[in-house]
């Protein structure tokens, strides 16, 4: 279709983002997508990882004939890949496409977005504030802008922005000042950050997939190396650290708990799992390379010498970005406050047993703006790509209504 002079302005270039673009093209929209860093900085970030869902749940039929078209050969593209190989093999190619190449600004930032002329507190929640545009200040190495647009969405993720180690979600006592964003992430443990781990003893902090990851993988580098030892420590007090899905239908999600779990009950692995501590307190050892945690559990306080920390307590949304808009949101995981209220619903800890998403779940009291992808689940972690591609689907047909004035 040809472009309309309505202009959507599109952050972040990862896997909803780019998907975004194209859809957004198709509807005959004008599109730019600013991504602070390179395209698919976020999947790079953590690509050493295997994604639990297959490629055709990840992309899009819109996204596959685009790449297709483009001279992609998808039959190199395998089921089960990594986030690196996810990147390299679709994302980028798709970004470099004939249809999104000049429309993706990477090294640019969106700092903040307002409207052009009214305040967050002026017409609340009146369909005038549609009247007056989105103005967005924009950073890149020329320096600072302001950019315009009619439609902004915000598929900027959550990734690395991530949550406390803390009891109660605050910083425990020196936090702030021992760990650095790198102990927060999903290191690449058996390659490229092999000598940081091995013959190290690592404490691993978290409960989730992530965390689970990287007792896995550190317990591959102690096969190695006898020396390399791992505590892994939770809040829970279950009969294992993973809550493993009955009959899981991704099998590399079931392989990681079960493999995770059995590492942390086995006696003779070189795991040793620590249930039910909360950490209150860290610090850098002033003679060593290493740090000094204190704990409470049930044994009261106790305090633990370790060499590396990773702290995989997972991520929360950067909401600086759009915090002159009026955007209601939920107070516990911090999404937009329909979408956040329907998944409340949703009983099953299976992610693909979610339902499709409502439209109106995705609407925000500020019109013509949207969070999509894993940033609309706020600190939800149950967020999947597929979701987000139909979270796209679901936007540009509310435009089309709007469009037409329904």
């Amino acid at each position: 279709m040809a472009e309309s002079a309505r202009h959507i302005v599109i952050i972040g270039a990862g896997p909803i983002g780019l998907e975004a673009a194209l859809a957004a093209l198709d509807a005959g929209y004008l599109v730019n997508v600013y991504e602070k860093g390179q395209v698919a900085e976020n999947v790079r970030d953590w690509g050493h990882a295997r994604l639990f869902s297959s490629f055709g749940l990840n992309s899009s039929s819109r996204g596959r004939e685009v790449f297709q078209k483009s001279g992609g050969d998808l039959s190199e593209i395998d089921s089960f890949i990594t986030g690196r190989e996810f990147a390299a093999r679709y994302l980028i190619p798709l970004a470099k496409s004939p249809l999104l190449a000049e429309r993706v600004h990477e090294q640019t930032s969106v700092r903040y977005i307002g409207r052009c002329s009214l305040h967050k507190w002026e017409a609340i929640g009146q369909p005038s504030r549609v009247e007056d545009g989105f103005r967005l200040l924009v950073q890149d190495e020329q320096g600072e802008r302001y950019e315009t647009a009619d439609i902004v969405l915000d598929c900027s993720g959550t990734y690395p922005h991530h949550n406390w180690i803390g009891a109660g979600g605050i910083p425990c006592v020196g936090e702030t000042a021992a760990l650095t964003a790198r102990d927060y992430r999903i290191p690449d443990i058996t390659t490229s950050q092999r000598s940081r781990f091995i013959g190290c003893q690592t404490v691993v902090i978290g409960s989730g997939y992530s965390a689970a990851t990287a007792v896995v993988g550190l317990a591959e580098l102690a096969v190695w190396d006898p020396t390399t030892r791992i505590v892994w420590i939770t809040r829970n007090a279950g009969a294992a650290p993973m809550t493993r899905i009955e009959n899981d239908t991704l099998p590399e999600r079931d392989r990681l708990s079960r493999t995770a779990n059995t590492l942390a009950l086995d006696a003779e692995s070189s795991v040793e799992w620590m249930p039910e501590r909360q950490i209150v307190g860290i610090q850098s050892r002033g003679d060593a390379d290493g740090y000094l945690l204190r704990l409470e559990g049930p044994h009261g306080v106790e305090e633990l010498p370790v060499d590396r920390v990773i702290a995989n307590v997972g991520y929360r949304p950067d909401r600086n970005l759009y915090e002159e808009l009026q955007v209601h949101e939920c107070y516990a995981s911090q999404g937009p406050i329909k979408l956040a209220a329907a998944l409340l619903g949703e009983t099953s800890t299976d992610c693909l047993d979610q339902s499709d998403p409502d439209p109106q779940t995705l609407v925000n009291p500020e019109p013509g703006f949207f969070i999509l992808g894993a940033k609309s689940y706020g600190r939800d972690s149950r967020f999947l790509i597929n979701i987000g591609l139909k979270q796209i689907d679901e936007v540009m047909t509310l435009l089309a209504k709007a469009e037409q004035g329904q």
